[in-house]
């Protein structure tokens, strides 16, 4: 008995040393380099760098300043973390398929979640929650012909597919705007931010569609709600809307803007006062918006 436990004890302490000359000696700019010609290899290939990278516990890795970018757009990052952790799931490594669990401090929030892939290697789904994110801090994303979206960000999404081809896959989710605003790249009417406060949206994916279920605004410049379908294509901008909702401005707000009283002319003149219902269709890179 007392040999038995003398050799798992010397088998805890090999483990020990093991784990500690491992952290001590992690052979970083090495593994740096091995994640760096793997993010090479992707389709589409993208272009990775860090800081730092060390290891972590439990089991996995810490980066600091981590930037992945697609080649074909190298100078405009599309995830960007100040800090990231990253750890394997224990059980999905028995089973086969792996599950990998982040933790990122981006784009002044926090974002958590985790990736799965199956035996391949190959991703086929994801799962992420937002809290406290900047969007206008987010550089990559388009300004659809309109304007930089600003605002604090939360909320949660779940895909299921191809990541490289979000239209072959499924997902939902929901999204929490707060002090939202729209910079425009034109001033209309003399204003040049739109405010449109707190934004609430659920949405569904499916066979390459989003089907808006429930999008509400709710903030002191305006109020309405949009419903109906994006149509996806490979090339974002290209994606086809067929959205319909109601907007009503607030007009002791917006009167106390510069270029207020001229965008509350145009919602005069409707049948229900200030309340106007409207169509957008077109595309995100040419929408065409009527009311109606």
């Amino acid at each position: 008995m007392k040999t038995g436990l003398k050799y798992v004890s010397y088998t805890l302490y090999a483990i020990l040393v093991a784990g500690v000359l491992l952290y001590v000696r992690f052979p970083s700019e090495s593994f740096q380099s091995y994640l760096v010609q793997v993010a090479g290899r992707m389709d589409p290939q993208v272009i990775f760098s860090t800081r730092s990278l060390d290891p972590s516990f439990p089991p996995g890795l810490h980066l600091q300043k981590a930037v992945f970018s697609l080649k074909e757009r190298p100078e405009t990052a599309f995830f960007e973390a100040q800090d990231l952790s990253v750890n394997p799931g224990i059980g999905s490594l028995i089973m086969g398929n792996t599950t990998w669990f982040f933790d990122a401090h981006a784009y002044g929030g926090f974002i958590n979640g985790h990736i799965q892939s199956g035996e391949d290697g190959e991703i086929d789904g994801f799962s992420l929650s937002l809290e406290k994110v900047h969007i206008h801090e987010y550089a990559f994303l388009p300004d659809f012909g309109m304007g930089n979206l600003g605002g604090t960000l939360k909320g949660n999404i779940t895909y299921k597919g191809p990541p490289d081809r979000i239209g072959l896959g499924d997902g939902a989710g929901d999204l929490h705007i707060s002090e939202g605003r729209i910079d425009l790249l034109n001033p209309f009417l003399g204003l040049e931010t739109i405010p449109f406060g707190k934004l609430n949206a659920r949405f569904t994916l499916k066979k390459g569609t989003i089907n808006l279920t429930s999008v509400s605004l709710d903030g002191k410049g305006f109020q309405g709600s949009v419903s109906g379908t994006i149509r996806l294509d490979r090339i974002m901008d290209r994606s086809r809307l067929n959205l319909r909702g109601t907007i009503e401005p607030i007009e002791a707000f917006l009167e106390t803007l510069k270029g207020g009283p001229a965008l509350l002319s145009l919602f005069r003149g409707g049948h229900n006062g200030l309340r106007r219902s409207f169509v957008i269709q077109g595309t995100f890179r040419s929408p065409k918006f009527r009311f109606t």
